[in-house]
């Protein structure tokens, strides 16, 4: 996957006077930000053409603590299961909470999880807790083209799904391992064990198991980033109208964004203030595609009026449609940048029926930025392997053909071409072919030793990303699928909204265009 960093235009202000780099910094340019808060470019995007910009909630302007929230998710989802049959003993699992990461595929009727790269092999996957073997693996998917069986595969595509892959994994490792203890009943099939765990974890947020605690607590489970309100007022102190648009509902939309908003400057009243327009149980991604109503809220979320097919700036609104939006608006689609964390929900349903430009906020890659620098030469180094792997299967490729060649060529054949006696053909012959084979073996145990070496390298690179699956961009020395949807539907993508301060306003970010094979060619 192509990675070039577009950073803001940052001007040298070594010798300005203090009272003014301070004015400089208050507007953004600042020095370079930290490697993990870079901004980076699929797509050319033009800033200063964008005229306004909508933010998801979740996971977008509030990055969660990941391990927190799965926690709790888990607790309160095992809680249904129980009341449901399951075992008592589903409290005491201990899962890993690194185990479940983003652009996972669970295939329901094996009880598999994998990870496939941009082409769709299955480069990896597990059994419960179990690492299918290449020979398992490739037996079951060599000749799948997943993703297609809806019915059988589903995939992970938000942060917020990682909790039910965890438990999956847990009770398929329960249904294999301890079936007595279903006593009444014989334990549920895969396919079963997965719907339950789906409708355990989404009653679980309708109903309040999960959010009435975060918002107990919200520190506990969501960052307050201090950069958030600063980096809004900036993008509004250019002349851009900003909006909401969330599945959240009221109640929880209002908890979150006070708790991340309030008191981050003196010229917004309260959160609502630093947005024109405020769309929340927006239900994407039906919400780009459906025609439902806008219904008015006042600001303690009570309906107000009858649905209608407009909204007016300053005002609350819940449900509606991308189309009526839009007229709202009154601008172009490529005039709205929309920003969200849902590769399907907020990215490629926007960009395929809106025309919006999209930003995704991937918070992964703060981690992958920082293994990335921190291992720097061996990642370098494995680089390195690869080619050197290609150059020498290539040369044991051409051995091998001109050893089937000598193999083929005759005694007579040299005797009668090249006018050898058949003591001087029979000797070159043999000659040939024996440095022929002794060639293949030399580059046979040099390809070895480089695939050993390449093995070692890449197991470290993996652990430093995630024992389980390594890095959620690449998998099998290639771009994983997840990074290829990263790349195809994101015009730009970074670690977190407020990443958008060290940039200008009129930022254009240019892309570092593709090149074919054969374009390279000399």
């Amino acid at each position: 996957m192509r990675r070039r960093d577009t950073l803001g235009e940052h001007v040298s202000n070594a010798e300005l006077p203090s009272t003014i780099r301070k004015l400089l910094a208050e507007e953004g340019l600042e020095p370079d930000p930290p490697p993990e808060r870079r901004i980076f470019t699929n797509r050319d995007l033009n800033l200063d053409r964008i005229s306004l910009v909508g933010f998801d909630m979740d996971y977008t302007l509030a990055i969660y603590r990941q391990e927190e929230i799965e926690r709790l998710s888990l607790l309160a989802t095992i809680d249904k299961l129980i009341a449901r049959g399951y075992p008592e003993t589903l409290r005491d699992v201990d899962a890993d909470p690194r185990f479940a990461i983003r652009g996972l595929m669970v295939d329901k009727r094996l009880g598999n999880v994998m990870k496939m790269d941009r082409h769709g092999y299955v480069g990896r996957a597990y059994h419960g807790r179990r690492l299918l073997s290449s020979e398992e693996r490739k037996g079951i998917y060599r000749a799948q083209r997943l993703g297609q069986e809806k019915e059988r595969f589903a995939p992970v595509d938000t942060l917020f799904e990682l909790p039910e892959v965890t438990l999956f994994t847990e009770i398929v490792e329960l249904i294999d391992n301890h079936p007595e203890l279903w006593p009444s009943a014989s334990p549920p099939g895969y396919p079963e064990a997965w719907q339950d765990v789906r409708q355990c974890i989404d009653e679980s947020h309708r109903d309040g198991s999960i959010k009435d605690l975060i918002g107990q607590d919200p520190g506990r489970y969501i960052e307050r980033d201090p950069d958030l309100g600063d980096t809004l007022h900036k993008l509004r102190s250019a002349g851009k109208k900003l909006f909401l648009l969330t599945n959240s509902f009221f109640p929880y939309t209002d908890t979150v964004l006070r708790y991340l908003l309030s008191g981050s400057s003196p010229s917004y009243a309260d959160w609502t203030a630093y947005f024109d327009w405020m769309v929340v149980g927006s239900g994407k991604p039906g919400f780009f595609g459906d025609g439902r109503p806008f219904q008015e809220l006042d600001r303690k979320g009570a309906m107000v009026g009858s649905p209608r097919q407009e909204v007016q700036r300053g005002k609350i609104y819940q449900g509606g449609n991308q189309l009526a939006l839009q007229a709202s608006f009154g601008v172009h689609p490529d005039e709205v940048l929309y920003v969200g964390d849902h590769i399907y929900g907020d990215i490629v349903r926007s960009k395929k029926s809106s025309g919006w430009r999209t930003a995704l906020i991937v918070q992964e890659l703060h981690h992958e930025l920082a293994v990335r620098r921190a291992r720097e030469m061996t990642l370098e180094e494995i680089e390195g392997l690869y080619v050197l792997r290609a150059r020498i299967a290539a040369q044991v490729s051409g051995q091998r053909h001109l050893g089937r060649v000598l193999a083929r060529l005759t005694v007579q054949t040299l005797m009668d071409r090249a006018g050898l006696s058949r003591e001087r053909a029979e000797a070159q012959l043999e000659r040939s072919r024996a440095e022929v084979r002794r060639e293949v073996e030399r580059l046979r145990a040099y390809e070895e030793e480089t695939r050993q070496t390449l093995e070692r390298r890449s197991q470290e690179i993996d652990e430093a990303f995630n024992p389980y699956w390594g890095s959620s961009f690449a998998e099998r020395h290639d771009t994983s699928q997840f990074g290829s949807q990263v790349e195809y539907y994101a015009c730009i993508y970074t670690s977190r909204v407020s990443n958008l301060r060290y940039v200008s306003p009129s930022k254009y970010f240019i892309s570092p265009h593709g090149w074919m094979p054969h374009w390279r060619a000399r």
